[in-house]
């Protein structure tokens, strides 16, 4: 994977983001940070390999998004302690008919998976023209590459291999055409404190500042 380091002052706070499939991280840099906390926004996950050493932070904070849920567990596992964990529009079972995207809906998003096809999907993503039309702002990844980061995504996916992260908040969008609402629900209920919040599955826009999370 990539990572991108927001800040980093060698405080003594770390706010660590997995970020989902296809996003570029200056959708995120615009979130405004804490001068007491350090970022890293970690992305593009045709190799997963984190070698970040994390052992210097007295606390971290872990929020992942959409795929990047599953692939927090895939890369960090039980590797560090979390003073928070919040999971935003998305399941440690990202394809699945009962705690995630349906199996075919995303086996058909990986076949067909053209220009055309990618736009769709950032429209079904974004919810609204306005949303959108920002999203949109920010310059794309080639299509090639999110190609290939999908179908890594898919086959890690097959695979059980991982460690459990104890995920503490689940944040689900009710307006989310991706993940379906039902589907996390179900996932999410009775595991940790779940909020249901009013937004597509691309929430960004609710928030100025990474403490928000």
């Amino acid at each position: 994977m990539k990572i991108i380091k927001q800040t980093d002052n060698h405080a003594a706070r770390l706010l660590l983001f997995f970020s989902g499939w296809s996003a570029s991280p200056e959708l995120f840099t615009r979130l405004e940070a804490r001068e007491e906390t350090d970022i890293m926004i970690c992305y593009d996950y045709r190799e997963m390999a984190f070698e970040e050493d994390l052992t210097r932070y007295d606390e971290i904070h872990l929020v992942a998004w959409s795929m990047g849920v599953r692939m927090a567990e895939l890369a960090l596992g039980s590797k560090y302690t979390f003073a928070t964990a919040t999971a935003i529009n998305g399941t440690p079972c990202p394809i699945d008919d009962a705690y995630g995207i349906p199996v075919d809906i995303f086996r058909g998003t990986l076949d067909n998976l053209t220009a055309e096809g990618l736009h769709r999907f950032n429209r079904r993503m974004c919810g609204t023209r306005e949303i959108h039309t920002h999203y949109q702002t920010v310059a794309a990844r080639p299509l090639d590459e999110v190609r290939d980061e999908l179908q890594a995504i898919y086959d890690r996916c097959s695979s059980s291999a991982g460690n459990p992260i104890p995920w503490t908040r689940a944040l689900v969008g009710s307006d989310d055409r991706i993940f379906p609402v039902a589907n996390q629900l179900a996932y999410w209920s009775g595991r940790c404190n779940v909020t249901q919040i009013s937004s597509p599955h691309y929430p960004f826009h609710l928030w100025k500042q990474w403490n928000e999370l």
